[in-house]
């Protein structure tokens, strides 16, 4: 038997409206943000942090650029082109120190922007280059034999500092200079640190700003910047995926503090402790006095009143078609396998009556007005006392 009401579409169509409408948010957010929004020295970034404009002049100057954000396309890249090409490293330290030092023995020039010293370690061994404290925005002159740094004259930044080790270093890495230094005073550190080691230049460089949009053309930041990329005729632009560590990914046990796993434990057994204390208890039933004794007449007319109250009148005839089958399947006996359409048949059979008499009146379409639902009550009382007689 069809239970009257609402279409089930009509009944989904705000959640379904409501699901439409964020996917459509959804792809117009995606579609509509421009690539390498609000990512750092990304060079298709226009935005004021990133490095669209320094990529561009590069390019203008004949330079090829390949931007690269993993490991794999960073080993290809280098693999293919590293004999002629400068390695630029946005975020040395999102590498695994292994990965960089092989990265950088492929590359004829290297840049690492505001490494660590297990970067620079990876790639300058013995602690060579060590960070010294962080400068802040200003004007700074060369201050050094760099040609590349004296070329630029001053830059506008703010950064990292570098200071090199004094046991034995100039000794061992011929050239090294170190440029834009705080106050002047190399004593303090500088924000570039330029050295050579077996030939290869290796360029720190503390100062990311620029490289940046909104730093290009304050000074001599341009012209550093293309100076210090621009040796080689390919530029590796490696800017590492923080999602890839490098290495072997830590699991996140590991990164969960010990006692996490004890107190996970202890949860766990007070939620069962608080389910078995709370916990319904099946016995037998108990039967309860109610504190008004409501007579079944009433109750059915004040569900009768509901349902002419909300128009619900395939509700009702439901209601009635469904009392009368269970009452008829009663007096037959029918099994519980039996349907609606095998009990009509028997009804029509023991009253003489043939459809679609009885069919229509116990499984026809719900009434159109409240004079139709009327006489289908009829109609079902008429059929049942047909059934007693």
């Amino acid at each position: 038997m069809t239970t009257p009401g609402r279409p089930w579409w009509r009944r989904q169509l705000f959640v379904a409206a409501t699901g439409g409408v964020l996917v459509l948010v959804a792809l117009a957010t995606v579609l509509l943000t421009p690539a390498g929004e609000d990512v750092s020295l990304d060079p298709t970034n226009p935005a004021p942090g990133g490095a669209r404009a320094t990529a561009q002049i590069l390019q203008a100057h004949g330079i090829l650029l390949h931007q690269v954000s993993s490991v794999a396309a960073a080993r290809s890249a280098t693999a293919s082109a590293g004999s002629h090409a400068t390695l630029l490293v946005t975020n040395a330290d999102l590498v695994d120190p292994t990965v960089l030092t092989d990265l950088a023995r492929d590359a004829a020039d290297l840049v690492l922007v505001t490494p660590g010293q297990d970067a620079l370690d990876a790639v300058l061994p013995g602690s060579l280059v060590l960070p010294a404290g962080h400068a802040p925005t200003a004007s700074r002159s060369a201050g050094c034999q760099d040609p590349d740094a004296r070329a630029a004259g001053s830059t506008t930044a703010a950064g990292a500092l570098y200071h090199l080790d004094a046991t034995g270093l100039l000794a061992r890495v011929a050239g090294a200079s170190l440029c834009y230094a705080q106050a002047d005073v190399t004593d303090t550190g500088a924000v570039v640190v330029v050295t050579y080691d077996n030939g290869q230049r290796v360029t720190v460089l503390g100062q990311p700003e620029v490289l940046t949009n909104a730093s290009l053309g304050l000074d001599g930041n341009a012209a550093l910047s293309l100076r210090m990329l621009g040796h080689q005729q390919d530029l590796l632009w490696y800017r590492p995926d923080p999602l890839e560590l490098g290495g072997d990914q830590p699991s996140l046990a590991s990164l969960l503090p010990p006692w996490v796993g004890w107190v996970s434990l202890q949860l766990v057994v007070a939620v069962l402790v608080a389910m078995a204390w709370r916990a319904r208890r099946f016995g037998p039933l108990v039967r309860e006095p109610l504190p008004v004794v409501v007579r079944a007449a009433e109750t059915t007319e004040g569900r009768a009143r509901l349902y002419r109250q909300a128009g619900a009148r395939g509700w009702a005839a439901a209601t009635l078609r469904t009392a009368a089958l269970r009452r008829l399947a009663r007096r037959f006996e029918a099994g519980p396998t039996t349907t609606p359409e095998q009990l009509v048949a028997t009804v029509a059979a023991a009253t003489g009556r043939h459809d679609p008499g009885p069919s229509a009146t116990l499984l026809g379409p719900a009434p159109s007005n409240d004079a139709a639902l009327v006489r289908l009550a009829d109609a079902i009382d008429s059929l049942e006392q047909d059934v007693r007689s």
